[in-house]
């Protein structure tokens, strides 16, 4: 069927709000009649306070053909139908009267399971700390906890620290308050929690310190959202740390030195695309033929000046190379 994208919404306004009641018996009602199917099934921890959803998330896992399931086993209950990865959305017409927009979002195996459970729990929570964690050089995720990595040649590598949030969450350094996030309840709770951390700058939050990524994190325009990121803002703290890797060797020096492993291992095979290169021979020297000859000048580059190539001035490299093609 085709799919309505009415206000931002997949389903639109055929999806109805649902209470926390109607959510809890509408997850009973999926569970009776999926839940032994699969190798966990359960509903996503919404934000204790939050009492209207306009959704509901279902996280589980299990070697099953997750659409056939859904077409199998709720049949015409479907109203509509809808897959974005490893999210299968469906508009249900639930036995409370409703229609519903629900999300299965699936995950291979109980790793897995267990981040994207974690990072979708408890509302705009995990997207605003991922702000911070990118701030400090990391990736808070539903596929784990990373470390953004830039190569020499600028590439970027997201490197998987650990599957375990709460690990992430030491090495952000919220180690010594851990126990207050199993009891974040409300929007003030959850500003509280990011801001306790002594890598927390409130100008994380800043407009113009942002990039695109984060400003999809915070979903702007969204009211709770909005006064979370207004709070963190206001509160004018900033880093007592400037390390953003003191927690990861202090708590986990093991995954520290995986980390750097895998650092020696990614430059090992990282090339830098040097500014100056065949086209830049061929500009220069006119007489050049693409062939052998380019690859002699490079090794010559390469034995004369290392990995201090880019910073040679032009006019110095343009003398000497035509001094070596002069001796061929």
């Amino acid at each position: 069927m085709d799919i309505l994208n009415e206000g931002g919404k997949l389903f639109g306004s055929r999806a109805s709000r649902v209470t926390t009641g109607e959510m809890n018996s509408i997850f009973d009602e999926l569970k009776r009649l999926l839940g032994g199917l699969f190798g966990k099934f359960e509903l996503s921890k919404a934000l204790p306070s939050k009492q209207d959803h306009g959704d509901i998330d279902i996280v589980l896992t299990g070697d099953v053909d997750i659409k056939t399931v859904i077409a199998t086993y709720l049949g015409t209950k479907v109203i509509d139908y809808s897959r974005n990865g490893n999210i299968y959305s469906v508009l249900y017409d639930s036995d409370i009267g409703k229609s519903v927009h629900i999300d299965f979002i699936y995950s291979d195996n109980d790793d897995d399971f267990d981040a994207q459970k974690t990072y979708l729990a408890l509302g705009d929570f995990s997207g605003i700390l991922g702000v911070m964690a990118r701030q400090n050089g990391y990736k808070y995720a539903t596929t784990g906890f990373q470390k953004i990595y830039v190569d020499k040649s600028g590439r970027h590598h997201d490197i998987l620290i650990t599957k375990n949030l709460k690990d992430g969450l030491r090495i952000l350094g919220y180690g010594d308050v851990l126990s207050d996030y199993d009891n974040i309840h409300n929007n003030d709770d959850i500003v509280r929690f990011i801001s306790s951390s002594s890598m927390f700058d409130s100008d994380d939050y800043v407009g113009q310190t942002m990039n695109h990524s984060d400003r999809k994190r915070v979903r702007a325009g969204r009211p709770s959202a909005d006064y979370i990121r207004t709070s963190l803002i206001g509160l004018n703290k900033h880093k007592q740390i400037s390390d953003p890797d003191y927690f990861l060797k202090k708590l986990f020096a093991n995954k520290y030195q995986a980390y750097l492993d895998k650092v020696q291992q990614i430059e090992s095979f990282t090339s830098v695309k040097s500014k100056y290169g065949g086209q830049w021979m061929m500009v220069n020297f006119p007489q050049l033929k693409p062939g052998p000859v380019l690859g002699k000048i490079k090794q010559y580059w390469a034995q004369k000046y290392g990995d201090n190539l880019d910073n040679v001035p032009e006019d110095v490299l343009r003398k000497d190379t035509d001094t070596y093609i002069k001796s061929l």
